[in-house]
């Protein structure tokens, strides 16, 4: 090993200066590789453990992290923390049993220690505050959230109902992003439900920039968030509309060759009407009453005996005293008539008018020019197909005559920058660059610094190796086989090898010189 490694020293000696630094510098490029390489291996690779933290929240995980000898980086002005990414999901566990990060809010465990001396007013302040909490910690789930705070109002109990008040909440949200109108009005509710007696025209939510979000209704505003909701419900309506239109003509003329908008008019008014129907014709007898009267006047109703003794008395009977008799006959019948009563309750958000717009680009016919280059030359699409594309939109959209809707298909050639907008997006599951070279970076980096010390170092030492080895099996072969003065190795104490090299080159100059011829051309 010792004589190789003197046979190697002596080949780096023989090589000219220029080859020296070459190599002298690609050994240090290989060095500095490697320790880059080793450095970026043993680096830790930070994530986020929590951000958007309070002082309070930051401070309390903080002293966890030093107790369990944790490394840790502190950005954002002490509100983002960062932790070894393979110890993230651990860590989050760990904290979440000791109820951190609490958002800055003291939820429900305020009672996890109970006071016996404390006052009743105390332990409803405390049961207020720890609401309050709760609630700023519902909130602040939501991903448009960076942090709220929720006041709620508790009056007092009286015995009078007319002094008796109603509980009011106020919200102030900090927002990353807009707030829909449809979580907005899930938080008014979600707030209103949790307070005892607070109903949702007492909310009222703000943000911090000041702008009113939600204000709760009064006496002439029976719905705050009716706007919103009707706008929101409008925009659904008419991409709804869009989308079948757009879909069924890109099925036909292609991907990104369509564009179609949507104008929807909304009648969000409630009508409830009542009509009633009579049929005559269909008359049937309910109830008949049948009422006969008879009645008798003058004094021909006497007795037979009195007229006798008026004749024997000389007094003759006046005709006017004459008997009559009167007769009245009344006959009712009640008919029921068929009667239909009918009540139309129309809901809101029916479609009141419709008008829709579709752009449809044409075809393409491929023109050579005489310098040989290839144009597109643009072709209209023909009457005919713009009937029946017509008609294809009208029974998509549901078209009405009664409504007076709009419809309007027009043909014409795209530009770049629209076919680049409507090109269909990307497949979910296929992968990019930036991914690969972020997943895989690392990895590659240090497959090329292997591949670059094997050819650099590793390869031209062993074939340096491999030209001493082939020196010394030659100088082996070269010597006298029958003599035991050169057979054997020489020990400690007997002639060096540049002596024997000298006594061999004396006795035999041939052998010497093709031995040497040899070397140099292995060189």
């Amino acid at each position: 090993m010792g004589d190789s490694l003197n046979q190697f020293l002596a080949f780096l000696k023989s090589l000219p200066l220029s080859k020296k630094l070459g190599l002298a510098f690609t050994v240090a490029l290989v060095i500095a590789g490697f320790a880059l390489m080793f450095m970026w291996a043993n680096k830790i690779d930070y994530q986020v453990l929590y951000d958007n933290l309070s002082p309070e929240d930051a401070g309390a995980i903080v002293s966890r992290l030093r107790a369990k000898n944790t490394p840790y980086k502190i950005e954002g002005n002490g509100t983002v923390i960062l932790v070894p990414r393979e110890k993230v999901y651990d860590l989050r566990l760990a904290l979440a049993t000791d109820s951190l990060p609490s958002g800055g809010n003291i939820g429900f465990e305020i009672f996890d220690k109970t006071d016996f001396r404390a006052s009743r007013y105390v332990q409803k302040l405390n049961y207020k505050r720890a609401l309050q909490g709760e609630l700023a910690r519902t909130i602040n789930r939501f991903k448009e959230v960076r942090s709220s705070r929720v006041f709620v109002v508790l009056p007092k109990d009286s015995l009078f109902v007319e002094d008796s008040r109603p509980a009011s909440a106020s919200i102030q949200l900090d927002l990353r992003s807009d707030l829909p109108p449809a979580k907005l009005g899930g938080i008014v509710h979600l707030v209103a439900s949790a307070v005892e007696g607070l109903d949702p025209e007492h909310v009222t939510v703000v943000d911090t920039k000041g702008r009113l979000l939600y204000k709760g209704a009064g006496e002439n505003d029976s719905t705050a968030l009716l706007s919103n909701s009707q706008l929101e419900y409008k925009e659904k309506v008419e991409n709804e509309i869009r989308n079948n239109v757009q879909s069924m003509l890109e099925g036909i003329v292609g991907p990104g060759k369509a564009i179609v908008r949507v104008s929807a008019e909304i009648d969000f008014s409630k009508v409830t009407s009542s009509q009633e129907e009579y049929d005559p014709s269909t008359a049937a007898v309910r109830s008949k009453r049948t009422i006969i009267e008879s009645a008798e006047s003058g004094t021909g109703g006497g007795t037979a005996a009195e007229t006798l003794l008026d004749r024997r008395r000389g007094v003759v009977p006046s005709p006017g005293n004459e008997k009559r008799k009167n007769t009245k006959k009344d006959l009712t019948t009640n008919y029921e008539i068929n009667k239909t009563i009918k009540t139309i309750l129309k809901p809101a958000g029916s479609i009141k008018h419709l008008s829709v717009a579709a752009v449809i680009d044409g075809t393409y016919r491929v023109k050579k020019t005489e310098n040989g280059t290839v144009t597109k030359e643009y072709v209209p699409r023909t009457e005919e197909e713009m009937k029946k594309f017509l008609d294809l939109v009208k029974k998509a959209m549901g078209y009405s005559e009664d409504r007076e809707d709009q419809v309007s298909v027009s043909s014409m050639p795209f530009s770049d920058s629209a076919s680049a907008t409507t090109e269909p997006p990307a497949e979910p599951g296929r992968l990019h660059l930036p991914d690969l070279l972020r997943n895989y970076g690392k990895m590659v980096i240090n497959l090329f610094l292997i591949g670059l010390v094997f050819l650099l170092v590793v390869r031209p030492l062993l074939k340096s190796l491999k030209s001493v080895s082939a020196q010394s099996i030659s100088e082996r072969r070269e010597l006298p086989s029958g003599s035991e003065e050169y057979a054997e190795i020489p020990g400690p104490g007997q002639t060096s090898h540049t002596e024997r090299v000298r006594e061999i080159s004396k006795n035999d100059p041939e052998k010497t010189a093709q031995l040497l011829k040899g070397w140099i051309s292995e060189q």
